[in-house]
């Protein structure tokens, strides 16, 4: 499995064509060689799976593969086919990565969770929305047009909560799931090594 390196960067094989480091499984930014398209939106562009994306270095990497599919790997015969699954792979995991609720549902599946239709708070969530639409469809009554922007600033502030909420969850989350594999590995270790212990006095009471 690839490691990260850093910066949220996995390792990704060298392009068997020219020998170059590559910065994406999908594609060789150097030679065109198109190889075989991931499934996850964060594998494609050879970053690892997080929250947290730096958007910037995202669309860097975006510009230089796409760049490298229309200038590159159309010029190859043995590429030329294959370059509109690629550039429709690296556009939908963009997407995906740009936005953060798309973002979310695609950590929150990878990790084995289930996306749910309400949340579990139902009946205080319910009674936020019903009071907003109820505010919003009096403002339109009455033209109260500074109302009605009120309600839409409202529900923004409440959407870009809701996200803030979950990113701090995964945030937890990943920053749990390292060192419980850290402890894992630190186990796993202080295991082998009494096994050996263990084999080693059972050597002397044998002899």
């Amino acid at each position: 499995m690839p490691g990260v390196t850093e910066a949220g960067v996995v390792a990704v094989a060298k392009c068997t064509g020219c020998g170059a480091a590559r910065i994406s499984p999908v594609v060789c930014q150097e030679c065109g060689a198109i190889f075989e398209i991931p499934p996850g939106a964060f594998e494609r562009f050879g970053l690892a799976r997080s929250w947290a994306v730096d958007l910037a270095a995202l669309e860097e990497r975006y510009d230089r593969l796409s760049r490298a599919l229309t200038e590159k790997s159309s010029a190859r015969d043995d590429a030329r086919a294959r370059v509109p699954a690629a550039v429709e792979a690296l556009d939908a995991a963009r997407r995906t990565l740009l936005d953060p609720i798309e973002r979310g549902r695609f950590l929150l599946t990878s990790y084995g969770g289930a996306e749910r239709e309400k949340p579990v708070r139902k009946r205080e969530f319910q009674s936020e929305v019903m009071e907003l639409d109820e505010t919003a469809a009096r403002a339109r009554r009455e033209g109260d047009s500074a109302r009605l922007a009120s309600v839409v600033l409202e529900a923004e502030e409440k959407l870009a909560s809701a996200i803030m909420a979950a990113g701090q969850s995964f945030t937890r989350l990943e920053r749990a799931f390292v060192e419980e594999l850290g402890a894992a590995a630190d186990a796993l270790a202080e295991a082998r090594l009494w096994r050996q212990k263990v084999d080693e006095l059972r050597a002397k009471l044998g002899g």
